[in-house]
């Protein structure tokens, strides 16, 4: 009989810095991935096309990330300056990404990271005013078979991010592009509340996500981050199978036992969680409760320019927390399983893990 996700986990790891290098076994480097909570990113990805393309350095991020680590409070302070923090001026990015080249260069050089770390899987998250260019499916495949002649064990799906309930007319401006796009492969969609550590108002936002499974659109949420705020709404919503974050759920057993009984998996981001301070160490993170409590739970690099990390890298912390190399193979399991990829393609997936 296999041995228990998680059963291996006994010992606390040496303090890690969210920072630094952490180093990657080769059972860990070798071991098939999966990134269900990965955000885009434009202007930090085309400002690193364009300086290949150039010969030029581009953004230092790591720098970025140690300053705001240093100097800026945890919780949404950081969250706030983070978000703030942008390499190139929106409209520059704006109209850099309208050139279809540079749409396609810049998501191939997310997938081609992923894939170099040893994914199999990804879900890229793109702002919700993406749906509305008409191309975007058709691009999005475009770079997905790219970066596939470099990386051929990776299938990637797209997520429309940063739907939220305090905007009902963006709703209805979106979600009907979404449920069109949905008979071309956009997969998911991915609500964040605002206000995002306070409760939102919901009202009519389970019409909306009800109408969108209806459309075979997989949905999850960001919540539990930086308080408890949103996360019974977030499970409550039909439709809903996923959340993003949710580090503090951990310490209410009621928001648990609902998370467990909704069937929801929890997409953990560990070095995000520690750089911006939902969490104050890897130790303090919650994925080893979650486990033991028999909640599903993935590993996912979030935004890893930002972050200054990769799903390899996020793989090797769980390992120094415990994890065994099977442990971290069933979390890939487990993200495939959760996927809001079509049944052939989980079913395939599925296959070459066994």
């Amino acid at each position: 009989m296999a041995p228990e996700l998680g059963s291996h986990v006994t010992r606390d790891p040496p303090p890690i810095h969210p920072l630094q290098e952490v180093p990657i076994s080769a059972a860990v480097a070798s071991l098939a991935k999966a990134d269900l909570h990965l955000h885009a990113q434009a202007d930090g990805r085309l400002d690193r096309v364009l300086a290949g393309r150039e010969g030029a350095r581009s953004h230092d991020w790591l720098i970025a990330a140690q300053r705001l680590y240093a100097k800026t409070p945890p919780g949404m302070s950081r969250l706030n300056g983070w978000h703030a923090d942008r390499c190139r001026p929106e409209a520059e990015v704006d109209a850099l990404d309208a050139d279809p080249r540079n749409f396609i260069a810049r998501v191939a050089d997310v997938l081609d990271e992923a894939g170099a770390a040893g994914a199999i899987y990804v879900e890229v998250r793109f702002g919700a005013g993406t749906i509305l260019r008409p191309d975007f499916m058709l691009l999005f495949h475009e770079a997905e078979r790219r970066s596939q002649l470099r990386w051929p064990q990776l299938r990637a799906e797209p997520l429309i991010s940063g739907l939220t309930p305090s905007q009902p007319g963006r709703w209805e401006r979106i979600l009907p592009a979404c449920f069109g796009a949905a008979k071309h492969g956009l997969a998911g969609i991915d609500i964040i509340p605002g206000p995002y550590d306070t409760e939102a108002d919901w009202r009519g936002v389970g019409d909306w996500t009800a109408r969108a499974a209806d459309a075979g659109l997989g949905l999850t949420v960001h919540a539990g981050e930086f308080s408890i705020a949103n996360v019974a709404q977030a499970i409550s919503l039909p439709g809903v199978s996923r959340l993003g974050h949710a580090v503090f759920a951990a310490a209410d057993p009621r928001l648990l036992d609902g998370i467990l009984r909704a069937g929801i998996t929890i997409e953990c981001c560990l070095s995000c969680n520690v750089l911006l301070g939902g969490v104050p160490s890897y130790v303090e993170h919650p994925i080893r409760q979650f486990v033991a409590y028999g909640i599903p739970v993935t590993l996912n690099s979030d935004d890893p320019l930002r972050v200054c990390t990769t799903i390899a890298r996020e793989y090797a912390i769980a390992a120094e927390l415990g994890f065994s190399v099977q442990d971290l193979l069933g979390m890939t399991r487990t993200a495939v399983r959760a996927s809001f990829t079509t049944d052939a393609r989980r079913r395939a997936l599925l296959a070459e893990l066994d």
